[in-house]
């Protein structure tokens, strides 16, 4: 694993993150069917559908986890350790956290945890503010939301434990990730 490769490595995590910043989008829309059997449909208009939204958090979370390999590899062409990339993903509760998700993605289930909370994803949610609407069009059986400003909207893709009680926010788990990632290679990069 060549130096080049490696700043490769983290301009693709780059490009992952400004994906996950990217609001703007198509749009999408569902429909709920209340108790009571009648069925309204929501549509929002402007803004990335949630499961693009969380598409990006997925792909960066698994770009972070391969992260770890590039690293071990380059620091044992650099005549380290590779262990200590595992000690730092293990001692990191952000990295440990990412390092769980980016596992339940790859196998559908987790059958170690690193962080011990067994860590699952809840559901993609948004809040937008007034500033952001251009317009909120109530119908009989349809509410149609035109998002005007996207880079208004917050995105949260909750992590829950295995006691299903919310830790935190998966694009929070993967900033902090990502910083100790950069740390972790330049530690790499300047020893000898």
């Amino acid at each position: 694993m060549t130096e080049t490769q490696i700043a490769e490595l983290f301009e693709r995590l780059g490009r992952l993150v400004a994906a996950t910043k990217q609001k703007t989008g198509e749009g999408s829309s569902w429909n709920y069917t209340f108790p009571d059997g009648e069925t309204h449909r929501y549509v929002i208009r402007g803004l990335k559908s949630h499961a693009e939204a969380e598409d990006s958090a997925f792909n960066l979370l698994i770009w972070i986890w391969n992260a770890k390999d590039y690293l071990k590899r380059r620091a044992d062409i650099r005549g380290q350790n590779a262990q200590i990339v595992e000690d730092v993903v293990n001692a990191d509760p952000a990295l440990a956290v990412c390092a769980d998700l980016a596992n339940r993605l790859k196998h559908g289930e987790l059958r170690c945890s690193r962080s011990g909370w067994y860590p699952k994803f809840g559901v993609m949610s948004f809040t937008a503010p007034q500033a952001a609407l251009g317009s909120l069009t109530f119908g009989a059986f349809e509410v149609a939301v035109e998002i005007a400003d996207p880079s208004l909207v917050e995105f949260n893709l909750p992590v829950i434990d295995q006691s299903d009680a919310e830790v935190g926010n998966a694009f929070e788990f993967a900033a902090r990730a990502l910083s100790a990632l950069e740390q972790l290679k330049a530690r790499i990069e300047e020893a000898v």
